[in-house]
């Protein structure tokens, strides 16, 4: 059995657009506690008693300094160390794309996610977005939908609803295809889902975890066992994470990102633990709080030398994988569908599973 810890930072709730903190990071690692608490030890010689976190290191120049022998150490194992990085802010447009836009383009015939149009499709929106529509305009459009997407209530998509439509009505060139496909999606969204599958659909985490274990199952075939730190509910409350890892679920492999996922995810065991009682929950969180700080792009002079320092004390050897807009825009029309595209295919599952369940 492979034992994996997951530990994040970044994470402000429900509210994910925040300027302070735009970005959310999840991290882990199959290293043993003994062997985790050999790398602290050895990088941080002056912390013999307490939890090494993040915060208190990377406020320190001395912290800073011991963080780069920490890399060194990292980077001597990458393998062994994964982290998943998401933009909150890109992740919310993401959402709307795939919750507003995605439906109406199925509806059409068409294969949204196919030879990745979806995520070029989300980049060009998310430019439109951040670079064309007024600032206020699309951080409204960014909340009500992400207050909708919490709590799915009439009131809520009437307010969606009417703020697209109040958009596109004085949309400048360049955001007319995106606001219109949302408009439209919005416009039918209840003949489009089901509102108890959608509600919560802003959880970042699922797509942290499953990119997260499409690496851990590239490095293992055999069974997991899960231990996460205590203050990540996704693993306790989530439905979908119940299903994915249920040995009831019909065998498959999706797409995720450049690698590959078998569902079901071969989970024999979650729980939960503290951090100040596993090395390996603290290694995940320094590093995790490293990206949530440092992956900024309005970094100062100092922040910028010490991000350059990370990097060459190996830190870029590391599994990393950033989920954030980049410029690989859509162009053209995505393909015809020829059958159920991956999200229906991980939906049906979950369906066949409960139903078999039940």
């Amino acid at each position: 059995m492979s034992t994996i810890y997951f530990d994040e930072s970044g994470q402000t709730g429900t509210q994910l657009r925040d300027a302070q903190q735009p970005y959310f990071c999840v991290g882990s690692t199959d290293l043993s506690d003994d062997a985790s608490r050999d790398i602290l030890l050895a990088s941080f010689p002056r912390q013999t008693v307490g939890e090494i976190k993040a915060q208190n290191v990377l406020s320190r120049a001395s912290g800073r300094r011991q963080f780069l022998k920490f890399c060194e150490a990292l980077a001597s194992q990458p393998d062994r160390f994964c982290f998943v990085k998401i933009n909150k802010r890109f992740g919310v447009l993401s959402k709307m794309v795939d919750n507003l836009v995605e439906p109406v383009v199925r509806a059409g015939g068409y294969d949204f996610y196919k030879n990745d149009y979806g995520r070029r499709f989300a980049n060009s929106a998310y430019f439109a977005f951040d670079q064309i529509l007024a600032r206020d305009v699309g951080d409204r459009l960014l909340d009500l939908y992400n207050d909708f997407a919490r709590d799915p209530s009439q009131r809520a998509l009437d307010a969606l609803q009417t703020s697209l439509l109040e958009a596109l009505q004085s949309a400048p060139h360049g955001t007319e295809l995106f606001l219109g496909l949302m408009c439209e999606g919005a416009e039918h969204f209840e003949q489009l889902h089901d509102l108890e599958d959608f509600k919560g659909s802003n959880e970042i985490h699922v797509t942290a975890i499953l990119r997260s274990m499409a690496h851990w199952q590239k490095h293992s075939q055999a069974p997991f066992k899960v231990i996460h730190d205590e203050s990540i509910h996704f693993f306790g409350n989530s439905r979908g994470w119940r299903y994915m890892t249920d040995p009831a679920m019909s065998a498959q492999v999706l797409n995720v990102g450049d690698k590959t996922l078998t569902l079901p995810i071969n989970v024999v065991e979650t729980v939960p633990a503290k951090s100040h009682e596993s090395a390996s929950l603290q290694l995940c969180d320094l590093m995790a709080g490293f990206l949530t700080r440092f992956a900024s792009p309005n970094l100062d002079a100092e922040q910028r030398r010490f991000l350059q320092d990370a990097i060459a004390a190996g830190i870029g050897t590391v599994s990393i994988f950033p989920i954030e807009a980049d410029y690989d825009f859509v162009n053209g029309y995505p393909e015809k569908a020829d059958g159920p595209d991956v999200v229906d295919q991980i939906a049906m599952a979950i369906a066949n599973t409960q139903a078999r369940r039940d």
